[in-house]
């Protein structure tokens, strides 16, 4: 045989070989693919019941925190581990620090984020500590859910403002806070909220300072860790004896959730019991008490053995809530978790409070207290202080000075004076059912008494609240709110105002949708209550009274329409439909059609077409316009977790949709067809956004899960599709922005804040950290507004945050034209200019640019309105450019400096 021949033979078998095992490959993708789908479809989260009327009325508080739990773990999981990796979060962020610092980054442009609020409007609050270092007992630490580790000076001071500690952790739920007794600059941090379900917001172990909270570490022991639920520290024998209730979900160091014990500051751990301990408190003997999560109570003197002191003879008893009275070590009190029946709805359970009992002997006995009785509320069962959430919300404490007075908290806080005979109600969720006591945000997660005071603080889904006196706080105005700049709300969405330069709407979890109106950090005004979803202004409205649409969203697919044309109409339902959509339903609104699209459910989408602009849209439940549902079995059944109206071709529009489990449709308007896109290969997972570039055919997909190729880009409508993602780390993205300045540039809306890349279409493409001011927080949404090119964040646990893109052409460092267009004065100030122009030269833009051309304020004035034009800044002091460009591109800059 000649060798050409024997090549020809070996090239045959070669290529029988490729496609043997490419064929393979598609083959063994696409069943991958099919069981994720079939692995969706019937999970248990997937599958649950819809709420019933009666259940809805029963709840008509802020928030369902299980169903945003689910729906994210859903979402973010690992499509071939099934699971969350927060390990994975914590490498992207020592990874993003890396790259920061590097020396070589590619890309020229900087983004300062500056934080716009709410400035009074908290989220949740799980952790607190008075700091040992304070003499006066003022300064008080707080942690919010994925919102970080907080400080305030005086707590005890209304104008006293909270500060971020470190912004490392803005991504952990931040469950416990305590410190070592031995060394008072000791603090250790737990994270990881495991209360409402297996795959609740996870954690990263343990964190730790030895300087009082100025600088923090992870402890690499725990990191495996994914829920910290409770930590203690105990003075023995001179040194600080860590014990931490912690759970690995992969089972990797324990099965389950073990008790562990430290005696070298957590660098090592040994396990000394394996029951499932929930709760844990030190009695002023230094005897160990431990609540666990299915009815026990148990006890240690040693800190090894722990011995049992009462099992529930619940049915179904659960969490354990433990409180020991200081002044007396043989006196402990528990609340008890229990599945019971819901009042509400007959034959569905919930699980609510099951007992509370006591010992006065050391926990050798315990005896049955009655249990608090919400009278006056009835959204509240009189049996049931915890509204069927005693997984959730569960919190018991004693005073220090006084065995007998006792504080529990679940949806409303009570207190007893007589060791739990008798109750009194001290805080109220909402004047509508009681006013007959203070106002405290609902959900209660702890109660913290300040040292040697009468004083206590409670922390809650809205922050955190102040009792100045304990002695009155059975009536109105004894307890107050203390979140000024407690800046860790949780938000799903944003929306920019065309109109008020200052005005941004947005969804919030626990905390319904709320505008902010102010320059700087802004005071709110609501919108609707329950939780917010997506929400939307008309980008077409010209002023503030005329055709201005507010759209606000709330759970699963009910939204409401705010019309200022009609200012006697406080609302307009577009859509109420609570038995479909998702928890934080997917949605998009065509504002130069009046056009509302929304996720209904398997294989529907919810259209509404509001009238014309100006015309009577209706009032509450009677709309005038027109709501239909659109169909197609393409969708295959799945989820839509993303919807995007194009802004293109306005009398032909397209509208994308993407699913769950990686479909990609477009919608054609002219002739209602729907298509499927070509998605990317071998590539399956929740898409998160669609953002689209110069047309429709350029296209950015992002996918939300762990574990998947997240970034692609097309510009030829899908037909070729490249892997963009880089160097980016492993990490959920739930947004992405193009620069429509320069469409090379696009942000990245990640599980670990911002990330950027200066072009998207380099042969490799990398991407950077671009979260100056904000911090590593999970970032949900990204908005654009022409006008002035600001980028609005909407972040989950850090509020709300503003830039600008920066148009590089505008940037001028002297001035252009010797004709002076405008003066600035003070040139020296502290933030506050005029600007000054004769009313001729009308409308013009104002860029601010530092000395390193990077922008750092953007608007447009109408002197034509007002010759002089006030500007505060929120900038750090430098020299600054103030340019301005008017009609006909005449340019003209001055410079100010700023103190």
């Amino acid at each position: 045989m000649n060798k050409k021949s024997t090549f020809s033979i070996i090239t045959i078998i070669g290529l029988l070989i490729f496609v043997f095992y490419t064929s393979n490959s598609e083959i063994t993708f696409e069943k991958n693919k099919k069981e994720y789908a079939e692995y969706l479809a019937n999970h248990p989260y997937t599958k649950r019941s819809p709420l019933t009327k009666e259940e809805i009325k029963a709840m008509p508080k802020k928030d369902r925190p299980d169903l945003a739990f689910e729906q994210d773990f859903l979402r973010t999981m690992d499509p071939n581990t099934k699971k969350l990796h927060q390990d994975r979060l914590v490498k992207a962020l020592k990874y993003g620090k890396k790259v920061k610092q590097d020396a070589s980054s590619k890309s020229a442009t900087t983004f300062n984020w500056e934080s716009r609020g709410p400035k009074t409007v908290a989220g949740r609050v799980r952790a607190m500590m008075f700091d040992p270092n304070d003499t006066e007992s003022k300064r008080v630490f707080a942690g919010g859910v994925s919102g970080g580790i907080w400080k305030n000076e005086d707590i005890t001071n209304e104008n006293s403002s909270w500060a971020m500690v470190n912004s490392d952790m803005t991504n952990f739920a931040i469950s416990v806070m305590v410190y070592d007794p031995v060394q008072n600059n000791t603090f250790y941090v737990g994270t990881g909220e495991g209360w409402g379900n297996a795959d609740a917001v996870n954690g990263a172990g343990i964190w730790k300072t030895l300087d009082g909270g100025l600088t923090w570490s992870n402890l690499s022991s725990t990191t495996n860790f994914e829920y910290v639920y409770d930590i203690i520290v105990r003075n023995e024998n001179g040194i600080g004896v860590v014990y931490a209730a912690m759970k690995d979900q992969e089972n990797i160091f324990s099965e389950g959730t073990d008790l562990f014990r430290s005696v070298d500051g957590g660098n090592t751990w040994s396990v000394v019991s394996t029951e499932p301990i929930r709760d844990l408190e030190l009695a002023s003997d230094n005897k160990i008490w431990a609540g666990s999560a299915s009815g026990s109570i148990f006890s240690s003197s040693n800190g090894v053995v722990f011995s049992s002191n009462y099992n529930s003879s619940l049915p179904s008893a659960g969490r354990v809530e433990l409180a020991t009275a200081k002044s007396n070590s043989n006196v402990i009190y528990a609340l008890i978790a229990s599945r019971i029946e819901n009042s509400n709805s007959p034959d569905t359970f919930v699980t609510g409070l099951g007992e509370i009992v006591k010992s006065i002997d050391a926990g050798v006995t315990f005896t049955n207290l009655d249990e608090p009785s919400d009278t006056r509320d009835s959204s509240v069962p009189n049996d049931d202080f915890t509204r069927g959430q005693a997984w959730y919300d569960l919190i018991i404490e004693v005073n220090p000075t006084n065995q007998n007075e006792v504080y529990v908290g679940g949806i409303n806080t009570f207190k007893s004076t007589n060791g739990g005979v008798l109750w009194s109600k001290t805080s109220s969720w909402d004047s509508r059912f009681d006013n007959s006591v203070s106002y405290v945000h609902a959900d209660i997660h702890n109660i913290v008494f300040r040292p040697s005071n009468n004083q206590l603080l409670i922390a809650t889904d809205g922050g955190v609240f102040y009792s100045p006196d304990n002695s009155k706080n059975v009536n109105q105005n004894s307890i107050f709110p203390r979140n000024l700049n407690l800046n860790i709300t949780q938000f799903y969405s944003a929306a920019i105002d065309p109109v008020n330069l200052n005005g941004f709407m947005g969804g919030a979890q626990d905390n319904g949708t709320v505008y902010l109106y102010e320059p700087g950090i802004s005071n709110t005004i609501e919108v609707l209550g329950g939780d917010g979803g997506f929400s939307f202004i008309d980008q077409t409205a010209t002023n503030a009274t005329e055709s201005i649409y507010y759209i606000a969203s709330t759970q699963f697919n009910v939204s409401y329409l705010y019309d200022s044309s009609f200012p006697a109409t406080d609302y307009i339902t577009l859509v109420n439909n609570r038995d479909s959509g998702n928890f934080i339903n997917a949605s998009d609104y065509d504002d130069e059609n009046n056009i509302f699209y929304s996720f209904n459910d398997k294989n529907e989408i919810t259209r509404v077409i509001l009238k014309d602009d100006f015309e009577n849209q209706g009032f509450r439940d009677n709309f005038n316009g027109v709501q239909d549902i659109i169909s197609t079995p393409l969708f295959g059944n799945s989820d839509v977790t993303h919807i995007r109206v194009s802004p293109y071709n306005v009398a032909a529009r397209k509208v994308f949709f993407g699913t769950v489990t990686g479909r990609l449709l477009i919608f054609d308007s002219t002739d209602e067809s729907f298509e499927i896109i070509n998605e990317p290969s071998n590539v399956f997972g929740a898409i998160s956004c669609i953002e689209l570039g110069a047309s429709d055919d350029e296209i950015l997909l992002t996918y939300s899960n762990y574990g998947v190729k997240s970034v692609w880009y097309t510009n030829d409508g899908g037909d070729n599709w490249k892997d963009v993602e880089g160097n980016l780390p492993d990490i959920p993205v739930r947004w992405s922005l193009f620069n429509p300045l320069d469409r090379k540039e696009v942000l990245l809306a990640t599980e670990a804040g911002i990330w950027k890349t200066s072009d998207v279409t380099a042969e490799t493409v990398f991407w950077e950290p671009a979260s100056s001011g904000m911090g590593n927080v999970r970032v949900d949404m990204l908005q654009y507004r022409a006008s002035d090119n600001l980028i609005l964040a909407a972040t989950h646990g850090r509020g709300m945050f503003t830039s600008n893109f920066v148009d590089s052409t505008a940037f001028v460092t002297s001035v252009v034209s010797d004709e002076k267009l405008f003066t600035v004065y003070p040139t020296v100030s502290k933030g506050d200019i005029t600007v000054f122009a004769k009313n001729t030269l009308g409308k013009v833009k104002i860029n601010i640019f530092d000395t390193a051309g990077r922008q750092v304020y953007g608007s447009s004035l109408d002197f034509s309105v007002n010759e002089k034009q006030p500007i505060s800044l929120n900038i750090d002091s430098g020299i600054y450019i103030v340019n301005l460009v008017d009609k006909d591109n005449n340019k003209s800059s001055r410079k100010i400096i700023i103190e």
